[in-house]
């Protein structure tokens, strides 16, 4: 069952990776890539779906609740730490080539929204509660790693847990709205919303699915997932935060369906392939690394080869352009992959023999 949203994962995780690549491509050009950002909802649903399938009426004590919230710590925490290390390190070289050298960056070292404020919250997995920084990702990693203990103490805390459920899913549309019609005072909190907005219908979607579940063909599970993907080209039509309350809708119908798929069909086998689950795996590795070998490739392009730019996307000759884009692919897939074996998977053992 969970198989193929495990793709969905891995998939997706890639399509953040060409929307900040920002390389002259047709793929980087399409809509649904510029759009691209959208899909990290996508995930706040699976989230939601996934967690629910996995601890859903499981929570029952205090106890319960810190070993909970501890593999949820050793499964982000870990791999945050040292993005964040190598940021703080880009930080360092741009304090040394600005002494030393001509070289202006574009953000001076430990200003704007990487300010050590935003260090010190980052170490505390609190940025995303107000913004973004250095590692621009992992704001949604500081968002969900508390909306976990959210969910965590409303499942121990609440008989009627999924009126809890509905009222966060209608505080965040409240939010939502009234940012959207000019409570500017909001703007800062959209970022948390999103994140509990999308993970609690995801939370309900499961509910849904362990009370209706039905084995069904791919017919309606690939209608579903290519609505997620116009929807996703075509959002940029929509103001953003009707954005934000949307496509989780469309995303959680996707998610209910193909859970519902029939193991025996072709389409289930498809998501299924050894592949594209195993992407689904070093999937966090993909959306958490990403951003720093972007960031090097981008620096190495404009300062050593002097490649042009043209609204902040790298110019390059036609053939070279699709080439790099396969290349640093190729390289955030490795650089995952040995993440995943060398890094990551040191710290699930050390969850599993704490608990």
């Amino acid at each position: 069952m969970l198989l193929p949203l495990e793709a969905f994962r891995g998939v997706f995780a890639l399509v953040i990776v060409l929307h900040h690549l920002k390389i002259n491509t047709f793929i980087h050009t399409s809509n649904f890539i510029q759009n691209g950002g959208l899909v990290v909802d996508f995930f706040f649903v699976l989230s939601g779906f996934i967690i629910a399938y996995n601890y859903l009426g499981k929570i029952n004590s205090k106890k319960e609740i810190i070993t909970f919230q501890k593999k949820r710590f050793y499964r982000l925490y870990p791999l945050h730490l040292l993005t964040l290390i190598i940021f703080i390190f880009i930080e360092v070289l741009k304090l040394l080539a600005i002494k030393y050298t001509t070289f202006e960056p574009t953000y001076l070292p430990f200003d704007s929204f990487n300010n050590y404020y935003s260090l010190a919250s980052n170490f505390f997995l609190l940025h995303g509660w107000y913004g973004w920084s250095y590692n621009l990702p992992s704001w949604s990693i500081s968002t969900e790693f508390y909306t976990y203990l959210i969910f965590a103490l409303i499942i121990y805390k609440f008989p009627n847990q999924n009126r809890i459920f509905y009222l966060l899913i209608f505080l965040s549309l409240v939010i939502f709205l009234l940012e959207h019609y000019g409570l500017a005072l909001l703007e800062n909190i959209i970022y948390p919303t999103r994140c509990i907005y999308s993970f609690f219908i995801g939370v309900l979607t499961y509910y849904f699915f362990s009370q209706y579940s039905k084995e069904i063909n791919h017919i309606l599970p690939l209608i579903l997932l290519m609505l997620s993907i116009i929807f996703i080209s075509k959002s940029h039509n929509l103001a953003m935060n009707y954005r934000y309350i949307f496509a989780p809708l469309v995303f959680a119908l996707t998610i209910f369906f193909t859970a519902n798929l029939k193991k025996n069909n072709f389409y289930y086998k498809i998501l299924s392939n050894k592949f594209f689950v195993y992407l689904g795996s070093i999937s966090y590795g993909i959306y958490m690394i990403h951003f720093a070998i972007i960031w090097f490739f981008r620096q190495i392009s404009r300062f050593l080869f002097n490649v042009s730019e043209d609204d902040n996307i790298l110019i390059f000759d036609t053939n070279l352009s699709l080439f790099l884009t396969i290349f640093l692919l190729s390289l955030v897939i490795f650089l995952s992959h040995i993440s995943l074996h060398y890094f990551e998977s040191k710290f699930r053992i050390k969850s599993k023999r704490s608990f």
